[in-house]
């Protein structure tokens, strides 16, 4: 995995007693992925597309020449909870789900209703595979299903993408508020392809930010644990980010 990821993948493969190895890089550089499967083989290869806490994107036709590399009793899993994002602000981010399933049938696409489709606490996520993979996973997973109630409110948010379209138009509508902000400011930013943006904090230790923001009750990520200076912020509407980037302009000292 990337050095910088969806930190479950790591807690879940250790509970197995799995070893990881992780990229040097924070964001994804398939190079380096390549290197270490090269060296130390594995059983199983996450590619969060894009990214879950950095922000940033591989190009489908990078990763579909990863898989070209991968053995066939490798795992890959293709992780797209922000892939509606990502697809939306550009077409070579976008994976397609049913070409790589019949090609690369080592291959599992996860995807869920918790972020452009904003069913959060609904808790719906899906994974779409190979029907070996499928049943390998059926053996695994425990009798209780997502509620009846949560799959119900999946079904009736498939009836309104264009709704979910014109809420992602916003989210980068609103995006572009904050990489401006960053560069009129000398803020080093990630361009994102999510529906969050990190951005680094500079001369301020992010933690202390992250925690004055919480006093004033907007809550953002601070990357610490990731080894990042660095908060990370979901866009939000926009009188929302109007109080964010007022803030952020006090307690960054923009204004000096």
């Amino acid at each position: 995995m990337a050095k910088t990821t969806f930190a479950m993948y790591e807690i879940y493969a250790k509970q197995t007693g799995a070893t990881i190895l992780k990229t040097v890089s924070d964001q994804h550089n398939l190079d380096e992925f390549r290197k270490i499967y090269k060296q130390e083989g594995a059983d199983v290869v996450f590619l969060c597309l894009p990214n879950n806490p950095m922000g940033e994107c591989l190009d489908a036709k990078d990763v579909y020449a990863f898989l070209d590399t991968v053995d066939k009793d490798t795992l890959v899993v293709l992780d797209g909870a922000y892939q509606e994002y990502a697809s939306y602000k550009d077409a070579n981010k976008a994976i397609d789900v049913q070409k790589v399933i019949k090609k690369y049938p080592n291959v599992i696409y996860l995807g869920t209703f918790s972020k452009a489709y904003a069913l959060g606490g609904m808790r719906v996520g899906y994974g779409i595979g190979d029907r070996e993979t499928i049943q390998n996973l059926y053996k695994l997973r425990p009798p209780f299903n997502v509620t009846t109630l949560s799959l119900e409110a999946a079904k009736v948010a498939l009836k309104d993408e264009e709704f979910v379209q014109e809420c992602i138009k916003k989210n980068f509508k609103q995006m572009k508020r904050y990489e401006k902000y960053a560069l009129k400011n000398n803020l080093e930013y990630i361009p994102s392809y999510t529906n969050f943006i990190t951005i680094y904090t500079g001369e301020k230790i992010s933690k202390e930010i992250a925690q004055q923001l919480l006093e004033q009750g907007i809550i953002v990520r601070d990357m610490t644990g990731y080894g990042q200076n660095a908060i990370r912020i979901t866009i939000g509407r926009k009188k929302q980010n109007t109080k964010v980037l007022s803030a952020l302009d006090i307690l960054l000292d923009t204004k000096k």
